[in-house]
């Protein structure tokens, strides 16, 4: 009897049925968006989704929701879809990119990718974070969500010792005990070979200030994680992340990660995986760069699926009515 609860709590484990540390569990629903059908397609990717509720914030939306995206190779363009609802579905707006590699007189680089956007209620303006070369991320910001104007250099690796890359970052609405900000931001740095999380902070989202020493490390039986966001749910702060073990192989066997924190984002407490790559498809190689928001009482996170150069947005969805 006792094997078979075993088997049983294991077998619901891996369905994504039980909630873990508080945590909720998270079911797969499906692919979203892909490349495939896309007007603007430079390649067969898009990567690094960022959702933001735009219903009552902007003068007449495309939808109540914007998603940014971007292909991950030159020229990469910064690009947006919008829909009713998380499950779509989803429509490419006519004009992407709506932030292209060439920006005149402000920056021309090889391609620009990697977008996290965030409504400023203070401003009633969207900042959107991207980077073009690896070691700077950059911000714009915009009124109605489609049209930018470019803000300047957000952070780069100068800002930290002995990385040589800081992106990918993602911008969250928290307050640090002690300083006078409204945004963090947590990004990638590549310290030496091995990418941590590190973070910054700004009361204004253009200026940052940030910590030399990094928030989060690869998680036990890793060697590189990225794509981190905050969460809170059920009265606790959370770190989530990809992770991988590059020495099984390029670019393959991604999963989530999961740490509790703190107000101060100065501990972490190593949960283990929160999503696995193989919920799925048993032979997926990756689910990375995850992004949250709520939605009719459940929380909705959007990731990357797929190979690499091949990945896919998809999007899973929490039981409704989760305490948060």
């Amino acid at each position: 009897m006792r094997r078979e609860l075993l088997a049983l709590v294991v077998f619901l484990a891996a369905a994504g049925e039980l909630l873990s540390d508080g945590l909720p569990a998270m079911r797969y629903h499906g692919v979203v968006l892909e490349a495939a059908g896309l007007k603007y397609r430079p390649h067969d990717d898009i990567i690094y989704p960022s959702v933001v509720r735009v219903e009552g914030r902007v003068a007449k939306p495309l939808g109540k929701f914007y998603l940014y995206y971007a292909p991950h190779d030159m020229p990469g363009g910064i690009c947006m879809a919008y829909a009713d609802k998380p499950e779509g579905p989803w429509h490419e707006y006519a004009n992407n990119p709506i932030i292209a590699r060439e920006w005149p007189p402000h920056f021309k680089v090889s391609h620009v990718s990697g977008p996290d956007a965030i409504w400023s209620p203070d401003e009633g303006k969207m900042l959107l974070y991207f980077h073009g070369e690896n070691p700077i991320t950059r911000v714009a910001s915009s009124s109605d969500g489609v049209h930018f104007t470019y803000e300047g250099e957000a952070v780069t690796t100068r800002m930290f010792p002995n990385i040589s890359e800081a992106s990918y970052g993602r911008v969250f609405h928290h307050r640090l005990p002690g300083k006078d900000n409204r945004y963090v931001m947590l990004l990638m740095g590549n310290d030496r070979g091995t990418r941590r999380i590190y973070l910054a902070w700004s009361k204004d989202g253009r200026k940052w200030e940030s910590r030399p020493t990094p928030l989060m490390n690869p998680p036990a039986g890793t060697d590189q994680v990225a794509g981190a966001a905050l969460l809170r749910w059920a009265g606790k702060l959370y770190l989530t992340a990809h992770a991988n073990n590059s020495k099984a192989g390029f670019n393959v066997g991604y999963d989530l990660y999961a740490a509790e924190t703190d107000e101060a984002l100065e501990t972490v407490k190593p949960l283990g995986k929160f999503f696995d790559r193989t919920r799925v498809s048993p032979d997926n190689p990756a689910v990375m760069s995850p992004s949250f928001i709520q939605d009719a009482g459940r929380l909705c996170m959007f990731f990357n699926i797929g190979a690499r150069l091949r990945n896919k947005i998809a999007l899973a969805l929490s039981t409704p009515n989760h305490e948060h």
